[in-house]
């Protein structure tokens, strides 16, 4: 299943290299090359990376990033870094910030968590309030039916990796690298301009408790 889904991002990207002027901002994913994305990754037996978070630690990367383009990205949430990989290859890692509550999996609007699991990239944004912004596929089907059998309604949404604010006030507010965002992932400025050219669409992101 893991082929399958090699397979169908493959295909994704080649049609994504004739849709980056879709809209003025935007790229993005339509609903149905995102169902089939999901669907990849449900049927899948793609081996989690979490158990080695501490390992990938050993290797972040804190030099010049490696100008390669990434097949995937490793959120450790306890040691608050972003691992930038392609293969086995870390890129690029960088310190990040989360939500002001930042402990255990995301299941609701405005509980300031980050969701856990595997999803992947489905929107990029050249004009961010935050300099600019990756979106993750969050709340996927598994999660909108995980916060219906707890009586949720809103399981949130918008969940990115961005920058900082673009407004000065907000930057001297919220204190770098503290966590402050409403749970998404944020880096500085010059870190999250790499991370955008070096991600593409479809790019599958493991984010790890």
């Amino acid at each position: 299943m893991l082929k399958l889904l090699v397979i169908i991002f493959a295909l994704l990207s080649v049609k994504i290299s004739f849709a980056v002027g879709r809209t003025e901002h935007y790229e993005y994913l339509t609903p149905t090359e995102k169902l089939l994305l999901e669907n990849g990754i449900n049927e899948s037996t793609l081996e989690s990376r979490c158990p080695r978070t501490a390992e990938f630690a050993k290797k972040a990367r804190w030099d010049a990033p490696l100008k390669e383009k990434a097949d995937f990205i490793l959120v450790d949430k306890k040691r608050r870094l972003i691992h930038i990989i392609n293969q086995e290859t870390v890129l690029a890692s960088f310190r990040m910030a989360l939500g002001t509550n930042p402990v255990g999996d995301k299941i609701a609007e405005g509980d300031a968590r980050t969701p856990e699991g595997v999803y992947f990239i489905d929107l990029k944004n050249r004009k961010s309030e935050f300099h600019l912004s990756l979106g993750i596929n969050y709340p996927n089907s598994k999660d909108i039916e995980e916060a219906k059998q707890k009586g949720i309604n809103f399981p949130g949404k918008d969940i990115m990796i961005h920058g900082l604010p673009n407004g000065w006030l907000k930057r001297k507010v919220i204190k770098h690298p503290r966590d402050w965002t409403k749970g998404c992932m944020a880096v500085r400025d010059y870190e999250i301009e790499y991370i955008f050219t070096a991600v593409d669409l479809g790019t599958l992101i493991e984010i790890c408790p």
